[in-house]
């Protein structure tokens, strides 16, 4: 049974403005969804549907099998959701929230002591359990909200944005019990930017703009989009004339895309950089999801253009 099963959906404001045009993806238990998009695609319009927030025009969203259009209040029942924006109950402790969350839940107290103890031994909060969201960091607040998310123990996870303001080293932290969430059973619905790291947790990702799903796949299966292209990262002292087989990258900037056939060309043109002193360091290799996601949204644009002068 899929865990998240949304279909043909539709979502027209008053105004007229198509947020979301004929969207569909099925999530099945386990999997890591990467939604991935620019501002404005649609994809918080997508989620706010699927949490019960927002009715859809058309359409239909399934979240275990039930229609949560018809009861929105099972989704907000079921779903353990990590909103983009801080958390509001600035006057609560660390460990408050995380046990609110879990009483809220339904959890008599004294699973919802056990669960609060656990999920703060497993995100490492232990030094600031009695700090107030009021006085703590971004990072921290952001990591309560996510513990928070996690003690539900929900099936399904829709997390939006989840490595905001952490710091990097309890963003690895993050990232890994994701993955861990993921490897037990709960299916993630990822909303991120940060492809970089996202990208060894994704099983799957959908690349929307516009209001439509314009690609979906494995991470594997999207490299093909770019498959005989290498991406160069380098270091400039000073304006530098670029090779012609080199284009800029739109996902990384100063950096090149070129097709592999002219890995000859270059290599001997940054030899000569080298050697002159205008080239101080750079780095060879295959292009990230960031370069797929950036070729994607790019190739589409002209027919999205086309559409708006229609």
């Amino acid at each position: 049974m899929a865990i998240l099963d949304v279909q043909h959906l539709v979502k027209r404001y008053k105004s007229g403005t198509l947020a979301n045009d004929d969207i569909s993806l099925t999530l099945e238990p386990g999997e890591v969804y990467g939604l991935l998009g620019p501002n404005g695609a649609g994809k918080t319009t997508l989620v706010r549907q699927v949490l019960g927030l927002l009715r859809p025009t058309s359409g239909s969203i399934a979240v275990e099998n039930v229609d949560v259009v018809a009861d929105p209040g099972f989704a907000r029942r079921r779903i353990g959701f990590l909103p983009q924006s801080q958390l509001d109950l600035q006057s609560l402790h660390v460990d408050e929230l995380i046990r609110y969350a879990a009483r809220l839940r339904g959890m008599p107290g004294n699973e919802a002591d056990r669960r609060t103890e656990e999920v703060i031994e497993r995100l490492d909060l232990e030094e600031f359990r009695k700090t107030s969201l009021h006085s703590a960091s971004g990072g921290i607040r952001r990591l309560a909200g996510f513990a928070a998310t996690l003690v539900g123990a929900t099936r399904l996870l829709v997390l939006d944005e989840p490595t905001n303001d952490v710091d990097p080293l309890r963003r690895q932290l993050l990232w890994n019990t994701i993955a861990e969430e993921g490897r037990g059973g709960t299916t993630v619905l990822l909303v991120t930017h940060n492809l970089a790291e996202a990208e060894r947790v994704i099983d799957r990702l959908a690349i929307i703009d516009g209001g439509r799903i314009l690609r979906e796949g494995s991470p594997a299966s999207l490299r093909s989009l770019v498959t005989e292209q290498l991406k160069l990262e380098l270091s400039a002292a000073g304006p530098l004339a670029a090779h012609p087989a080199l284009r800029a990258d739109p996902a990384t900037a100063g950096a090149y895309l070129f097709a592999q056939a002219d890995l000859g060309p270059v290599s001997g043109w940054l030899s000569t950089m080298r050697e002159i002193g205008k080239v101080t360091d750079f780095r060879i290799g295959p292009p990230s999801l960031d370069d797929i996601y950036a070729v994607t949204v790019r190739q589409h644009q002209p027919a999205r253009q086309l559409e708006a002068a229609l």
